[in-house]
């Protein structure tokens, strides 16, 4: 890994605003560090996110949740099914 995101975890925060919500406080530039990032994170419950990087949630025409994810700067990271 080439970051220093998945070193100085003494710097990450729980987000005061999303439940499982981690703040790692740092963005992450190559995609394939922060795709691995988000699945360890999904494999522990969590939800790291990087300065920037908001969850959203894809609905239906009918108004159901399709699917919730984190939007970074590299598109669309699912979160569940």
């Amino acid at each position: 890994m080439k970051n220093l995101s998945f070193i100085n975890i003494e710097n990450w925060t729980i987000a005061d605003d999303l439940l499982n919500g981690v703040i790692i406080g740092h963005t992450i530039t190559d995609q394939s560090d922060r795709e691995l990032l988000h699945s360890i994170g999904l494999k522990h419950s969590l939800i790291p996110l990087c300065p920037g990087e908001v969850v959203g949630i894809d609905v239906s025409s009918e108004g159901k949740i399709i699917r919730s994810f984190v939007r970074t700067i590299f598109g669309k990271l699912q979160i569940s099914p």
